[in-house]
């Protein structure tokens, strides 16, 4: 039976190694006004990576933010379709009862059972997802720390 002193190296080790779970991140949902002056969603995932954005721009924020806080309060709503794209990699959509698509995949992956994985997550996760509203302030000083 492990003592304390090694259960506490081995936790330190497995958090230093980065297989620790880290119980404090959380997905989270971004809202933001495009170039077009409309409101879209991006969902990123712990690391910080998008996974997921709105099939859509909407005119009115509060119907963005509706969107996501949908999403939040019922995931099992959507319908998920993993398919392969014309490169011949996966992807997936999110779709409403009505057959409307309200969400997509930032990426493809080489694999579907990495798409799967990834809708898995979403689904497992999204509930407890953060929500960040951005406005274009935000953005503007973004791409000028990026050009410095």
């Amino acid at each position: 039976m492990p003592t304390r002193r090694a259960w506490l190296a081995l936790t330190l080790l497995a958090t230093f190694a980065g297989i620790a779970p880290a119980a404090d991140k959380k997905m989270t949902f971004e809202t933001y006004p495009d170039a077009k002056s409309e409101y879209r969603w991006r969902l990123k995932d712990v690391d910080g990576a998008i996974v997921a954005t709105s099939g859509q721009g909407y005119s009115k924020k509060a119907d963005c933010v509706k969107m996501v806080d949908n999403f939040k309060a019922d995931i099992s709503k959507y319908k998920f379709d993993v398919y392969e794209d014309m490169a011949k990699k996966y992807r997936f959509r999110m779709k409403a009862t009505n057959g409307n698509e309200v969400g997509a995949s930032s990426k493809a992956y080489e694999k579907k059972a990495d798409a799967e994985k990834v809708v898995e997550a979403i689904k497992k996760d999204v509930k407890d997802a953060d929500k960040v509203e951005k406005d274009k302030d935000d953005d503007k000083e973004k791409k000028k720390e990026k050009g410095k």
